[in-house]
């Protein structure tokens, strides 16, 4: 009993879907912060003329203020050029952190029907507690530690390697000197953004890694989950769907080795084999009606399977017999009567 309530088995794809409608994926923050870093670097690297340019005409403004009497006007002039310059600075920077946002979630978990769910369990002040001493926790901290010290140890590497720019900033002029300072924030920033995306990457697979064990079901689960499934009518359904999608794929692949085909000529077609060294009676190979009579018939076309138009005998077979199933005596006089000429247009073609 204590084997089974052990948790060694994959989980199902019922036992994912489930946690994902609960809110439950596997998500990395890493991987999200990475990407926006890096794309919000690009972009800035792009059109930050576009956002400093901005920002320049909006010093300018406020210059041409200086002196005047400030009145209602003016400062509703100043607040609303301010806001909308504000906005056409940074609007696309946000539009672009709220894509990447949506993409990286998407492309971790997919798309949640079901928003993620507010737990108020997680508020009970034991379990708090609990949760901050926990080994997941613990796990985090780690990490953002050992980011951390990474980060400061690389900064520190940068600085000593970029020495001399500051050295040289002194005895420069102020657009030289920004453009020193522009230089040095780029060498920071990149050593930052790849020390970002190798956790990322990291991070990415031990979320699923961890995610994928904490579903890991018991023998017991699974038993108790197919049993619960079975009961389920959409799972029923699927089921008899994908053995009727079975049964007629492999009746299908026995039509070429039917002697004959039985049709109404459109509605019904049956596929009949007789080997008289192994059957006591002509069998069906193969039937159906409408789509799968049209299937039927074009298959024996292919292999150049007599067609017999018997529209009677066709309805009959199709409504009595099963795959499989011999003919019982009653159809022996017309089966004789079709074979006998099937056989004879065998011995002609030969």
């Amino acid at each position: 009993m204590a084997d089974e309530e052990e948790k060694t088995e994959e989980p199902t794809d019922k036992k994912i879907e489930d946690a994902k409608k609960e809110g439950n994926v596997p998500k990395s923050m890493e991987v999200t912060g990475a990407a926006v870093l890096f794309f919000g670097s690009i972009y800035l690297l792009f059109f930050s003329g576009f956002t400093f340019d901005s920002i320049r005409k909006l010093m300018l403004f406020s210059y041409g203020f200086i002196g005047e009497e400030m009145n209602e006007t003016v400062y509703y002039s100043i607040a609303y050029t301010t806001v909308m310059t504000a906005v056409k600075a940074l609007l696309p920077l946000f539009a672009l952190v709220m894509i990447l946002v949506f993409v990286t979630n998407f492309s971790q978990f997919g798309f949640l029907l079901n928003p993620l769910k507010l737990d108020f369990q997680k508020l009970d002040p034991i379990k708090g507690l609990k949760n901050i001493f926990g080994m997941k926790k613990a796990l985090e901290a780690l990490k953002l530690t050992l980011k951390l010290t990474i980060i400061v140890i690389v900064m520190f590497l940068v600085l000593m390697l970029t020495h001399k720019l500051f050295l040289e900033m002194m005895d420069k002029e102020f657009y030289a000197t920004f453009n020193t300072i522009l230089e040095l924030i780029g060498y920071f920033l990149s050593a930052i953004l790849l020390i970002i995306i190798i956790f990322a990457i990291i991070d990415f697979f031990f979320t699923r890694h961890y995610y994928f064990k904490s579903l890991k079901m018991s023998k017991q689960e699974i038993k108790d989950e197919f049993k619960n499934m079975e009961g389920d009518p959409q799972v029923k359904g699927r089921i008899r769907k994908i053995q009727m999608q079975m049964h007629s794929k492999r009746m299908m692949n026995d039509v070429p080795s039917a002697d004959v085909v039985i049709t109404n000529p459109t509605h019904y077609a049956v596929a009949m084999k007789y080997d008289n060294q192994v059957d006591s009676a002509p069998k069906v190979v193969a039937k159906g009606i409408d789509f799968m009579a049209l299937k039927i018939k074009d298959i024996a076309r292919e292999n150049d399977i007599p067609i017999i138009e018997n529209p009677a005998l066709a309805r009959s077979l199709y409504s009595q017999l099963e795959v499989d199933q011999e003919i019982p005596e009653e159809f022996y006089k017309a089966m004789a009567e079709i074979f006998s000429y099937v056989f004879e247009l065998k011995k002609k073609k030969r």
